[in-house]
């Protein structure tokens, strides 16, 4: 298989697979089974992708030419690849859990739920492999259309004014922010396209790169910075399965990898130029991720637990990637890393538990690991690596974002890192700890056989994925160089 086919394959086949869910969604065993085995080619192209980038080979696939100099166009690189392959590959044992949990919880629209949580996976996938700012806008507008219904999903009016907002907010700063941003990119640099070391370099004055920093940064509202994160506490009304697809792999991590190529393939070295604007939206990134972290402390529903839980580690993003050195943009990838494979698992595991027992709340949660020991044992895992604990795959991320940090000289950032995992452990851990040591509650399981190995196992799988970065961290600091090396 060329590296173009298998480009081809992986932006086609989330979207192949949402079609034929919502066409063949009679009988249901037809359907599930699509949606499994359609996740796992997706994951296998993805792999293969990786490795062919990894090998020197090239890819890109243009698909129209709107403007001189500017293709809708998709392209296999480092950054991109990776970010997909993290999607796909955590969107296999998702799929599994989604046809599992559809199944326990008698979902009413289980194909339509189904077929937008692929075509939300597509639109990230297409993200991360945007070619340009042009293309990136594109498939970011449908990632943002694309999970709006599944906030709306359940149909209550709780659930449709959720969905107002979080489409009324993304749109905003997509279009009120990133658009004017992109166009006046075109205009200094007469492109848009990605590259490493940057198209502003010799091209922009500091008033316009500061200006421009800020107006990109706020308008990837998906990274969920302040004041654009409204859309984040509105997304929890979305069902359990759409839920992990939102926050560990679609939004989330279109949002780290649009900042991460703002920064290294639109700025590159220009990013100095923008000093002031990068350092102020480092301390909105750092400040707020220490709130969202104290803010989760105080919720009940894990939903609103776990998502603002999220919205602090995706912060860390932000400020990896404003720090102007290899060094930050590395340790925000890994960060993008962590954090999709910690949330996927959380969630994965909440929803089990809120279809097994019903128990939606943190209060609930004491003395379950007791009798679902698998599925816990799960969520302790990636609480572990959420807050950052070695040798999980946060704790590489934050070990990098504090290195980098301090490396240039800005220790209050380091220290705002290292605050906010102290209050993520506080949120998490005895969480997690009263769950498996506390004595079980009577009555805890609402069915006799407990949660079945569909719900339990894609926890486990996603878990133990918290533990690659053990063995894969430098190599994958040697696959990602190209990043920050500017073409000869």
């Amino acid at each position: 298989m060329s590296s173009d086919l298998a480009l081809w394959c992986v932006l086609a086949a989330p979207i192949a697979q949402a079609l034929l869910v919502a066409l063949l969604w009679r009988p249901p065993g037809l359907r599930d089974t699509i949606h499994f085995l359609f996740a796992c080619a997706g994951a296998g192209w993805a792999l293969y992708l990786v490795g062919a980038v990894a090998a020197g080979e090239t890819a890109r696939v243009v698909l129209a030419r709107p403007l001189p100099q500017v293709d809708l166009a998709f392209s296999a690189e480092p950054l991109g690849a990776l970010i997909a392959a993290l999607i796909l590959g955590l969107g296999a044992p998702h799929a599994m859990h989604t046809i599992g949990l559809v199944r326990a919880t008698r979902e009413r629209a289980p194909a339509r739920l189904m077929a937008l949580c692929a075509l939300a996976t597509a639109a990230a996938v297409a993200t991360a492999l945007s070619a340009n700012l042009f293309s990136f806008f594109v498939a970011y507008q449908a990632l943002i259309l694309a999970v709006f219904p599944l906030v709306a999903h359940r149909g209550d009016e709780e659930s449709r004014r959720a969905a107002g907002i979080f489409l009324a907010t993304l749109m905003a700063s997509s279009i009120g922010l990133f658009l004017p941003a992109m166009v006046w990119t075109y205009a200094i640099a007469g492109a848009l396209d990605f590259q490493p070391g940057g198209v502003f370099v010799g091209r922009i004055d500091t008033i316009t790169a500061n200006v421009l920093l800020t107006m990109f940064v706020l308008g990837l509202a998906t990274t969920a910075i302040p004041p654009m994160h409204r859309w984040l506490a509105a997304a929890t009304a979305a069902p359990y399965p759409a839920l992990a697809s939102i926050y560990a792999l679609a939004i989330l991590p279109a949002g780290g990898v649009g900042v991460l190529k703002i920064a290294a393939f639109v700025f590159g070295p220009a990013l100095s130029d923008a000093a002031f604007a990068a350092r102020a939206m480092m301390v909105l990134a750092g400040v707020g991720m220490c709130m969202a972290a104290l803010l989760a402390l105080s919720k009940q529903d894990l939903r609103e637990r776990l998502a603002y839980s999220c919205m602090a580690q995706s912060l860390a993003v932000v400020i990896g990637a404003l720090l102007a050195l290899p060094a930050g943009l590395f340790a925000a990838t890994l960060q993008v890393v962590a954090l999709s494979c910690a949330a996927v698992t959380l969630f994965m595991a909440a929803g089990t538990v809120a279809a097994v027992t019903g128990r939606a709340n943190a209060a609930d949660y004491r003395g379950l690991g007791r009798v679902m020991p698998v599925t816990f044992a799960g969520f302790a895992l990636a609480a572990a690596s959420m807050i950052g604990m070695p040798p999980f795959s946060g704790a590489w991320a934050k070990l990098w974002l504090i290195t980098a940090s301090a490396a240039s000289g800005l220790v209050w950032a380091a220290a705002l890192v290292g605050l906010a995992a102290v209050l993520t452990f506080a949120h998490l851990g005895p969480l997690a700890a009263n769950a498996l040591a506390a004595k079980a509650p009577s009555g805890a399981i609402d069915k006799p056989d407990g949660a079945s190995i569909v719900l339990a196992a894609p926890v486990v799988v996603t878990a133990l994925a918290t533990l690659w970065l053990l063995v894969l961290a430098d190599p994958l600091a040697s696959f990602l160089s190209p990043i920050w090396t500017p073409r000869p």
